[in-house]
């Protein structure tokens, strides 16, 4: 089953496996990849150390730990985009990050991460 989960403030696609009475999660690499870039830059706002170069292990530790001291969950950054789109190509932003229970900021840094993972592999 095809489900959305957020992990440390941040929506990933995931499938949930039931086998019997055990569930799994399942992430595919790409959407860890993207975890782990937004990871790489949330962090540091949360007090903790973090690069491209910490292993997704240790990320996800600092991301647990971090939340475990915030009593809550860590958000990703809010960023003015310095961007102007034409008025419709915003609605349709607007749109598309409605259906998936994003800001339209957080999708377009989605679209533009995963372009990214295609371009550099």
């Amino acid at each position: 089953m095809k489900y959305s989960i957020n992990l440390f403030g941040y929506s990933v696609d995931c499938e949930l496996k039931l086998v019997g009475e055990s569930l799994s999660i399942e992430i595919t690499e790409e959407n860890q990849k993207a975890l782990k870039q937004y990871l790489v830059r949330v962090l540091p706002k949360y007090g903790r150390e973090a690069t491209s170069e910490s292993s997704f292990q240790t990320l996800l530790e600092l991301a647990i730990d971090a939340e475990k001291t915030l009593d809550g969950r860590m958000v990703e950054p809010k960023l003015k985009l310095p961007y102007e789109f034409q008025p419709e190509i915003k609605e349709k932003l607007i749109e598309a990050a409605a259906l998936q229970d994003v800001s339209a900021t957080q999708l377009l840094i989605r679209i533009i991460e995963k372009k990214y993972q295609e371009v550099m592999g």
